[in-house]
């Protein structure tokens, strides 16, 4: 069975504040949704590490672009 994410983040308790916006496109190149999610207040930062180094990739006012070729 496949587990179902969604593009809103809308699991993601931390994010306590946010704006989403989603639009369907349609080219040569590409086809499939292109997603934005403004996180305008989380309770806490999200850090991951990639080669030995922390990235934060979530905090107040980041924004998240995410394209979906669905």
């Amino acid at each position: 069975m496949l587990k179902r994410k969604f593009a809103d983040r809308s699991g993601w308790m931390r994010v306590t504040e946010r704006k989403y916006a989603q639009s369907y496109l349609e080219t040569e190149e590409f086809k499939g949704y292109i997603t934005l999610l403004h996180t305008i207040k989380v309770t806490e930062p999200l850090s991951l590490r990639y080669d030995e180094k922390d990235v934060c990739i979530v905090d107040n006012g980041y924004m998240w672009l995410q394209q979906c070729d669905c």
